[in-house]
């Protein structure tokens, strides 16, 4: 998917006004000269969430948020300099400098808006819950004294900790497949998943019987910038809505997803 010269110039527009507005802000944000100047920019993407992100068999990550990390590098004109995260790691990398910024399947929460800024939604999916082959769950209540996986961290954790369900037993795994393996050896009953990584784990084991429930929320997911990098999240809104209005991310969600990009959700 290229990026025309009239997209390109004027993201930088908004770049070059996004500087001179911002810069007096915060001497230690990641502004937009020091990611042209150095050449690359350092994107924190998930794993562990296919086909959200997961790593190929040379070892590299790929899916649908290093495509987007990787069209946001060409708009930036620079190299993408990808960095592999897990769900509990991706703030903390993001805030000890290991990355400029993430596009790693994060939800904006008020809890986490409090340590990082948000940008618009650039995906969404909703969040299910799987069984296997011998029960289906259809409401929340069914989920009653039941033994259900979540990712640590997740948004599905903190909206399953919320819900007045008696009995029900969240177990704690770092990682989406992580959670799906625990349902398919028994370990648990269900496991709350997105739609997305629900659909792929059904694809790659068709002969292990899992069973989507019901839907509990759809989540809406942005890229995510330290709380003092003002320049760099403007920049980044200005992306999405250009790469939202040009079909690129559309037509990464159908390449990854099979289906178009849903309404997304935005603030």
């Amino acid at each position: 998917m290229g990026i025309s010269k009239s997209l390109r110039a004027m993201i930088a527009a908004v770049g070059l006004a996004a500087a001179g507005l911002f810069s007096a802000v915060d001497a230690n944000a990641v502004t937009l000269n020091d990611i042209t100047s150095r050449g690359t920019v350092r994107i924190g993407v998930l794993t562990g969430a296919p086909p959200m992100g997961m790593v190929d068999e040379k070892g590299n990550p790929t899916g649908y948020d290093v495509d987007v990390a990787n069209l946001i590098a060409g708009y930036l004109g620079v190299k993408a300099e990808l960095v592999p995260l897990t769900p509990p790691s991706r703030i903390p990398a993001l805030q000890t400098g290991k990355v400029d910024f993430l596009v790693a399947t994060l939800a904006p929460t008020g809890e986490r808006a409090k340590t990082v800024m948000f940008t618009q939604p650039y995906s969404a999916f909703n969040m299910v819950i799987v069984s296997g082959k011998d029960q289906k769950f259809a409401a929340l209540s069914e989920l009653s004294g039941k033994r259900v996986a979540v990712n640590r961290g997740s948004s599905q954790e903190a909206a399953l900790r919320k819900v007045a369900v008696p009995g029900l037993e969240l177990v704690v795994y770092e990682d989406d497949s992580t959670t799906a393996q625990a349902l398919i050896a028994g370990q648990v009953d269900a496991v709350a998943l997105p739609s997305t990584v629900a659909d792929a784990v059904l694809k790659q084991l068709p002969d292990a019987g899992l069973q989507v429930g019901f839907t509990f929320f759809r989540q809406g997911n942005s890229m995510a910038t330290t709380l003092q990098d003002f320049e760099m999240r403007q920049w980044l809104n200005t992306a999405i809505y250009l790469m939202k209005n040009s079909g690129e991310l559309d037509a990464i969600s159908v390449k990854w997803t099979g289906q178009p990009m849903p309404e997304l959700p935005s603030f």
